[in-house]
């Protein structure tokens, strides 16, 4: 097993792809353990039916090269009925032990992205070790909130946007058409767009919480 571990806790099935799949599938490929843990019970209620992306999770984390996605049932748009120590505490019995955390940021429109955040903020606390924190952009959700994303860390993944792609192609219930956000090609723009900002090909922008030099990909 790698020395290194990244933990990557989001809120719901297809977060983990849209906001880190390219970095997910970078760690992957430079021998880091990846473990995915989501939130909710992976179904929706979208108009009135239920939709379930479990299934499409494990096959987009397949694709990513990491292990696979640990659901903790909570109830989706629904984190705030419960403590945010009961979610913490769900994520701590696991007894994972991550170097570096990817998770949401805390100026998400969707209220459960933020809450999220704030349990990876708590898993984190550098107690007995270093761990740092990476807060990830979910393309619109993240700036819907009359908050621009703040991106002040940039991931090169030149080499991996098209498997992020791959990846995401799995949730046939969350892909758009063009010029939708989830859309493949929207996918590849925006990772245009964040190298045009970095000096990259095609990069994954990231806020850094917190960080410490040995534990950045």
């Amino acid at each position: 097993m790698s020395t290194n571990s990244a933990l990557v806790l989001v809120a719901h099935a297809d977060d983990e792809t849209l906001g880190a799949g390219g970095l997910i599938n970078k760690l992957v490929k430079n021998h880091w353990n990846v473990d995915v843990i989501i939130v909710s019970n992976g179904k929706l209620t979208v108009r009135g039916k239920i939709e379930d992306n479990a299934k499409d999770a494990y096959s987009a984390c397949k694709v990513l090269g990491c292990n696979p996605p640990i659901f903790l049932d909570f109830p989706d748009q629904y984190f705030d009925k419960f403590a945010i120590a009961d979610i913490a505490n769900s994520v701590n019995k696991l007894k994972l032990e991550p170097t570096l955390i990817i998770t949401h940021i805390d100026t998400d429109l969707n209220k459960d992205h933020r809450i999220v955040c704030e349990v990876a903020k708590i898993i984190g606390r550098p107690k007995t070790r270093s761990i740092s924190i990476l807060g990830c952009e979910i393309p619109t959700t993240s700036k819907w909130y009359g908050k621009d994303f703040n991106a002040n860390y940039y991931v090169d993944i030149t080499e991996n946007i098209e498997t992020k792609i791959k990846a995401f192609e799995c949730y046939k219930n969350e892909v758009q058409s063009y010029p939708g956000p989830w859309s493949s090609y929207g996918l590849k723009i925006l990772s245009e767009f964040r190298g045009l900002e970095s000096g990259l090909k095609n990069a994954e922008a990231y806020h850094l919480i917190r960080g410490t030099d040995t534990q950045l990909p």
